[in-house]
């Protein structure tokens, strides 16, 4: 099958598109690392002009020739998608809701609320990149020039990244509100965490917002 011939590619076969679960309508379920003011799409969401196809989708799909972007780092409006604005609530504007009476949820509306509690007490978040390095590789060169080199899309790497200093979060979280620890072991094992995330401040480029970085402190 010639490159004329392949379908138009969807959400499902860029690297920006972040598998969470299936829905009811059978069709795998996630969200946009490239454009967070998305709510949950499906696997068949038209692309848009952030589109970056898959490695291994390169040769299933056609590659669509995409408008180049124009300065200021702006432009990610999409192009075949119609237009999404949420708001998400913050510790500074956080949802208001009525609180009285019974709420039934089904196990997906429960992840959803707990993803929106964690959002607002900056234990997760949707973070971007750095320009600079999206759609890039991470290459590991062995010193054995016989060895393969081993490539990595930079997209994916930051993903683990951020997971990594989600859950460190949550760790911290899970210590401070431990009342089975001391106050000299939550001491202890926050001096280890503020060494971690030490070490990881090498990554700190890889952030587009400053204030997303990993800091000792």
């Amino acid at each position: 099958m010639n490159e004329m011939e392949r379908p138009d590619p969807t959400c499902a076969d860029c690297i920006a598109f972040m598998v969470e679960d299936r829905g009811d309508s059978g069709l795998v379920m996630g969200l946009c690392r490239f454009r967070p003011e998305l709510p949950r799409i499906a696997e068949d969401y038209p692309y848009c002009d952030n589109f970056q196809v898959r490695r291994e989708r390169s040769e299933h799909v056609r590659i669509p020739r995409l408008p180049k972007k124009r300065g200021g780092g702006g432009g990610r409006t999409a192009t075949h998608a119609p237009e999404v604005t949420i708001q998400r609530a913050t510790l500074e504007s956080p949802v208001r809701g009525d609180t009285t009476g019974e709420i039934c949820m089904d196990r997906n509306g429960l992840k959803e609320v707990l993803r929106e509690l964690l959002e607002e007490e900056t234990l997760y978040g949707y973070l971007e990149m750095s320009s600079r390095w999206q759609g890039g590789t991470l290459i590991f060169k062995p010193a054995d020039s016989d060895n393969q080199l081993k490539e990595v899309p930079i997209d994916s790497f930051f993903h683990k990244i951020v997971m990594l200093r989600d859950r460190l979060r949550v760790l911290e979280a899970k210590i401070n509100g431990n009342k089975g620890l001391g106050d000299g072991d939550k001491v202890e094992l926050q001096s280890y965490i503020s060494k971690i995330y030490g070490t990881l401040t090498t990554f700190n480029a890889l952030f587009s917002d400053k204030k997303d970085h990993f800091s000792s402190r």
